[in-house]
């Protein structure tokens, strides 16, 4: 086994220097060409321009056409953008060959800025006491202000003043992802909708105790039904909510949170639109957070509440707050960890404010940060698109702008090839900043989840991606099949302060075949930052930290749920400053195998590496200082050894789709297609051909143990069994004040050892950074460390190391 992984640690530092070596300047080459067409662009621009420098468009879309099939390969055409701001309500849309080999970069340094948020005009904004004796019902709600905070509320006729209000939508983990509320924005922070409690706090089962908690939609999933059909979606919907008894503070202002319960016209299952006093009671409040686990966010709407706390029969039951639509997982009191948002009665803090869009009020209320919006620039985000959508073009470059201001997404690609995005700032956008190619919007825990139109060549860098409601860049690009890889690269970027509104919205989704994400600095997000759902990865060169920092049983990097995930490398990564709370720098879950970890420095985080029930994991030559343990196992085997395996059909299925021989279709692949897996793949798992999930001599999937059928040794002791966590690798561990590898004890004694008996080999361990020379600082050993004559290691291993691991060259180049 080890002479398979060796080759790894040279060959990934040759790999990322020429991937990222050749991006930047790749990307100054679209400011080159033998015959380039120029034209500009400026705010101050005419519709009858003719696009030169003196006599400027003035609108993309005019320099776009200007341009259109004009330009190839050879004669690259230039879009230069002078400075100033350009407000956005449509999709600037790149489409095909006519639009290619263009480079829309902003003018020789100057501040290009798109901006989707309408601009709140000073003169537009009046004091909540200017209309509190208005007769107009538009102003109604204005009662529910807590008395205290009036003073400092400022109010806006967003109707009146033609800006779009949005709505709020059922979110979360699992769910299809729907446009989120317009942001409000002041002076480039984003604001906070009126919520309870403020800050950082979060009611958990001492404020909402579950008096009901019904099944979670989870439960209806093809994977989980007994025909293996999903509910219909809109069915899903209509799924009951929870039901929750208040408690504590929460007793003492929750009855005005939604109208009164009428069980005259309502109950769990039947919940419809009705009248609602909206001088007394909220009428669009939401709880959101997590309900049914630790790592998943979620969120129900307050649809009634009682003060007799009654059920559907009419008994006390403590049924005090009803809500609407389904958690996705069975809500339980011990993952209960919300707040109560979009209530204007809890407008009471400094930053918070509340959008009435009830019986088409469409006003704003808005506590101001010192109680005055003089001197502010206040925006709110009413644009719910792309402002670039590159569909089908090659070789298109934007370089040099800020894209700021969207409930949508940042930058979309389709189809594209050889497109980058350069010294590109995006923020304050509620779902993703990039996304390259789409996914069929099944949810990412079925096997019929996929990915495609990713193009290739594509390339993200050297750019600030913050203030994220999603992710930073989704990466979709190869095919998983035929092993095509996409070759699309991620490297060069900050990104911060993303999945403020959603969890599972990684800085990059690496999905597909052969992309990379490199040279990154990613910090300052509640929930991970990269997950994997593909082969041929490369995530090298990063640094990563504060992050998972309102989740637990999460990990930096995520991969999981599927045996064919294969050869994705994590090396050379800085990981530091994660969440202790059950969290891992890398999670390797539900049989994710075949990964590759070597060469990272882990700092100050309770495990460095989860290997859940996988096979044919590797890891090698990793540091761990100030880490808990540097990591922890699980096995397939705990609980009694008990069938089906854990989300047993969605890991089977998803390995048949790769190497099950078949037509393609239907979970499985074409035999040339196998072929190249097994050619691809025949020098790091030569036992490739011989890995099975365990069956029946009928061909269904082992359910029991049998003397004959489905033996013990076939199930749970065969080293090519899926189950059986074979051929992994730990070894060359230095360990700084971190303790060693948590076994499972859940498993009657057996653990990851058990079945691969060199595991967690070589070793070392030390009090101190100065018991080996290594300087936490620069991530780097001093030439006389200890390791230079500790076996295993040796003087060529410190050299090794202290030549390819560097905290330096991360992040954006200037």
């Amino acid at each position: 086994m080890a002479q398979r992984w060796k080759w790894l640690a040279g060959a990934a530092v040759t790999l990322l220097a020429a991937t990222t070596g050749a991006g930047p300047a790749a990307a100054d080459q679209a400011d080159d060409g033998a015959a380039q067409l120029t034209v500009f662009v400026s705010p101050d621009g005419r519709a009858g321009a003719v696009g030169t420098e003196k006599d400027p468009f003035a609108t993309v879309e005019q320099a776009r056409d200007a341009l259109a099939g004009r330009t190839d390969s050879h004669h690259r055409g230039t879009v230069y953008l002078r400075g100033g701001v350009y407000p956005r309500s449509e999709t600037v849309q790149l489409k095909g060959a006519a639009n290619s080999y263009v480079t829309y970069a902003a003018y020789h340094g100057e501040d290009v800025e798109f901006t989707g948020a309408a601009n709140l005009k000073p003169e537009g904004f009046s004091r909540l006491s200017d209309v509190m004796n208005s007769t107009d019902p538009k102003w109604s709600s204005r009662w529910r202000i807590p008395e205290a905070a009036r003073d400092n509320v400022w109010v806006y006729d967003l109707g009146a003043a033609g800006i779009p209000v949005g709505d709020i939508y059922k979110n979360g983990f699992n769910w299809e992802p729907r446009p989120f509320a317009p942001q409000l924005v002041t002076d480039d922070q984003a604001q906070t909708l009126a919520q309870y409690p403020n800050g950082d706090g979060t009611i958990n089962s001492q404020g909402l105790v579950l008096r009901q908690g019904f099944n979670g939609a989870r439960d209806y999933f093809s994977d989980k039904t007994p025909d293996g059909s999903s509910l219909p979606y809109e069915d899903m919907l209509k799924l009951p909510g929870p039901v929750f008894e208040a408690s504590g503070d929460v007793a003492q202002r929750y009855q005005s949170w939604a109208p009164p319960t009428d069980l005259s016209s309502e109950s769990t299952t039947n919940q419809p639109d009705r009248k609602i006093d909206n001088t007394r009671y909220e009428t669009d409040g939401w709880l959101s957070g997590y309900f049914g686990n630790n790592y998943g966010n979620d969120r129900v709407r307050i649809y009634s509440v009682s003060k007799e706390g009654l059920d559907d029969d009419g008994n006390a039951a403590g049924w005090n707050v009803r809500t609407k639509y389904p958690t996705m997982y069975v809500t339980k009191d011990k993952w209960t960890k919300v707040v109560a948002q979009n209530i204007l009665t809890e407008l009471d803090a400094e930053g918070e404010y509340y959008i009435d869009r009830y019986a088409g009020h469409d006003v704003l209320y808005y506590y101001a940060p010192g109680g005055t919006v003089d001197g502010k620039n206040v925006t709110l985000t009413a644009f719910d698109q792309p402002f670039f959508s590159l569909d089908g073009v090659t070789g298109v470059t934007l370089k040099g702008l800020r894209l700021n201001g969207s409930t949508g997404t940042g930058v979309q690609m389709l189809d594209s090839a050889s497109c980058t995005l350069d010294h590109m700032e995006i923020l304050n956008v509620s779902l993703d900043a990039v996304t390259i190619g789409e996914t069929n919007k099944v949810p990412t825990a079925l096997p019929e989840f996929t990915t495609s139109r990713g193009g290739h060549d594509n390339r993200v860098i050297n750019s600030r991606l913050h203030d994220l409601g999603g992710g930073g860049v989704f990466v979709a690009g190869g095919d998983r099949k035929s092993l095509t890889p996409g070759h699309n690269l991620v490297a060069h970027n900050e990104i911060y302060n993303f999945s403020k509104l959603a969890t599972y919205t990684p800085a990059g989704y690496m999905d597909g075949v052969g992309n990379t994400f490199a040279y990154n600095y990613v910090h300052d997000a509640p929930h991970m930052a990269v997950q994997i759902m593909g082969n041929d990865m490369k995530i090298v060169h990063n640094r990563f930290e504060n992050l998972v920092t309102n989740a637990s049983d999460q990990g930096v990097i995520y991969a999981g749920r599927d045996f064919t995930y294969l050869n994705n490398e994590i090396g050379y990564n800085y990981f530091g400053h994660i969440n202790r709370h059950d969290n891992q720098a890398v999670y390797m879950d539900d049989g994710a195998s075949g990964l590759v970890v070597h060469n990272n420095y882990f700092e100050d985080a309770e495990y460095g590496i989860f290997y859940n029930s996988g096979h044919s994991n590797v890891a090698f030559d990793n540091v761990f200082n100030n880490v808990t343990n540097v990591g922890h196992d699980k096995l397939y085997h705990s609980d009694g050894q008990k069938l089906p395996v854990s989300n047993s059909q969605v890991v089977i299925e998803r390995f048949d789709d790769m190497l099950k021989p078949g037509d393609g279709t239907g979970f499985t692949n074409t035999p040339a297609d196998i072929r190249t897996w097994y050619e691809a793949y025949a020098h790091q798992y030569p036992n490739i051909k011989d890995w099975y999930v365990p069956v029946d001599r009928a061909g269904q999937v082992c359910g029991a143990i049998g003397t004959t059928d489905c033996t013990k040794e076939y199930v749970w002791e065969n080293p090519d069994s899926l189950y059986v966590p074979s051929h992994n690798v730990l070894t060359r561990s230095v360990r700084i004040g971190t303790g060693d590898f948590a076994y499972t004890t859940g498993a009657q004694g057996q653990n990851v050892k058990t079945f691969s008996p060199d595991f967690n080999s070589a070793s070392v361990s030390g009090d101190a950074p100065s018991a080996f020379g290594f300087d936490t600082e620069t991530g780097k050993f001093s030439k006389t460390s200890s390791l230079n004559n500790m076996p295993g290691f040796g003087e060529k291993w410190v050299a090794a190391w202290n030549n390819h691991f560097t905290l330096e060259g991360i992040g954006p180049k200037s």
